[in-house]
């Protein structure tokens, strides 16, 4: 055996053994460089933000994670911070003696800008020396970090536009921004990216007009349960499940039901009314008042034997046990 085979050979193990051995579980990064000024604290932070609706929310509980910033503007952040699925993510840097948890929203000052990233995540991102320190940002790393920047830059287009007091230009750019965006979300693969893209817009109202396009998106994706997928269902009129509306119509048929029999009811027992003799009537009428059977021999000036009979009878014409079921049937 030649001694560039037997190298060859001991090579090849090596690197075999190599990748045997390096952890298939090793986390992502998120490393840039920020031009900053003197003003700025020299720490960014990493917030988890846990649905779309919260993503202008700020708390210290929903800070993860930090990275101090060199003098060249060069930070790291290891995300093994994150659990192995996607996430809406905020940067952010504060002003010097602001808490950690400030927001600047607009204006020259903004400091955070969105990322979406999971566990092995690897992103690169830079800025420019302009103001805000997050504007132009450059966001590299996957493909579909493309398409988050691309949405974020036409969520910001109609906006940018000078429309010199035309409403009806405005109303038209607007609705092309969102047929776009739209059109992103049903085309983009990476989930949270295209939920994000239809956030942009007014789904609300446009799930009224094209529920089958949502009903499509959902079964689409209807294996992901991450808190902003099941946000954005429980808002969607064409998700709401039918059994509360049916639950409530059989509740309403029930309780029709049982008002046409209790009047059914009510009404044959007047009608067994017009079978009893005048003076069954007459005991009848103060049977209803509660009289006894020796306050309706006193009343008539019969005889206690009589009233009992006409009692017996009464009860049997109209189908009633007691007293108390002749005062509960009213008559006409």
């Amino acid at each position: 055996m030649s001694k560039m085979f037997k190298t060859f050979v001991l090579t090849l193990f090596l690197c075999v053994s190599s990748g045997l051995y390096s952890s298939p579980d090793k986390p992502g990064q998120i490393r840039g460089k920020l031009f900053l000024d003197h003003s700025w604290e020299r720490t960014i932070y990493i917030s988890l933000i846990e649905t779309f609706e919260k993503e202008f929310a700020v708390s210290d509980h929903m800070i993860i994670g930090s990275s101090p910033i060199d003098s060249l503007g060069r930070f790291t952040i290891n995300l093994d911070i994150l659990p192995k699925q996607w996430c809406f993510l905020r940067l952010h840097i504060v002003k010097k003696e602001n808490p950690p948890a400030s927001l600047i929203i607009g204006g020259s000052e903004e400091n955070y800008c969105f990322l979406i990233a999971d566990y092995y995540s690897t992103i690169q991102i830079h800025n420019t020396a302009e103001k805000p320190v997050f504007k132009n940002l450059s966001v590299s790393g996957a493909p579909y970090l493309k398409t988050f920047q691309y949405i974020i830059n036409l969520k910001e287009y109609p906006n940018s536009i000078n429309y010199e007091n035309s409403l009806i230009e405005k109303e038209f750019v607007a609705e092309v921004v969102a047929a776009k965006l739209k059109i992103v979300a049903d085309t983009c693969t990476n989930p949270l990216v295209s939920l994000y893209s239809l956030y942009q817009t007014d789904f609300h109202a446009d799930a009224e007009r094209d529920p089958a396009f949502y009903k499509e998106y959902l079964s689409k994706w209807k294996g992901n349960n991450s808190a902003s997928f099941q946000s954005f269902r429980r808002q969607l009129p064409v998700t709401q499940k039918p059994g509360g509306l049916y639950l409530f119509i059989l509740i309403i048929i029930a309780a029709g039901i049982l008002f046409a029999v209790t009047i059914f009811l009510r009404n044959g027992k007047k009608r067994k009314l017009k079978k009893l003799s005048v003076q069954e009537r007459k005991v009848f009428e103060l049977l209803q008042k509660g009289a006894s059977n020796q306050e309706i021999s006193d009343a008539y000036n019969i005889e206690i034997s009589t009233v009992k009979s006409h009692v017996s009878n009464i009860f049997s014409k109209l189908n009633i046990k007691s007293r108390k079921e002749a005062i509960n049937i009213k008559k006409k």
